[in-house]
C-alpha cells in the first residue's frame, strides 16, 4: 500500500511542474507597457495575477508532496503530526499528503473558523 501511495505522490509531483505556454518562454514576463488600450492592460494584469497565483499554489503543492515523501523515507508517514495516532488509510488514499488525522484536522479547522469569526 505504501508503494502505491509513493507512486501517487511521485506522479503528483511530476504534475506540479510548471509548463510554459506554447507561445511564451517560461521565464518571459508579459509586457504591460505594450498594451494597445486600457482593456488590454486590464486583461493582462488579471492574467499575470492568475499566473502568479497558480505558480504559488504549485510551489505549495510541490512542498506538501516533497514533505510527504520525506516522511515516507524517515518512517513517520501516516502518523498524525498532532496526536501521533495513525492516519486512516482511507484519508491517506484521498489525500496522500495528509499530516493530521481526521479528528485533529477537524479540530484545526474549527479553531481556524473561530479565529476568523
Amino acid at each position: 500500500m505504501l508503494e502505491m501511495l509513493r507512486k501517487r505522490l511521485l506522479d503528483a509531483l511530476d504534475g506540479c511542474r510548471v509548463r510554459p505556454c506554447p507561445d511564451a518562454e517560461l521565464d518571459e514576463q508579459p509586457r504591460l507597457d505594450a498594451c494597445a488600450d486600457e482593456n488590454e492592460f486590464a486583461s493582462r494584469v488579471v492574467e499575470v495575477g492568475m499566473q502568479i497565483a497558480l505558480r504559488r499554489r504549485l510551489e505549495e503543492r510541490r512542498g506538501e508532496i516533497e514533505a510527504a515523501l520525506k516522511r515516507m523515507d524517515t518512517g513517520c508517514y501516516g502518523d498524525c503530526e498532532e496526536c501521533g495516532e495513525e492516519i486512516g488509510l482511507a484519508r491517506l488514499m484521498a489525500n496522500p499528503t495528509a499530516q493530521l488525522c481526521v479528528h485533529c484536522q477537524a479540530d484545526n479547522e474549527r479553531g481556524r473558523l473561530r479565529r476568523c469569526a
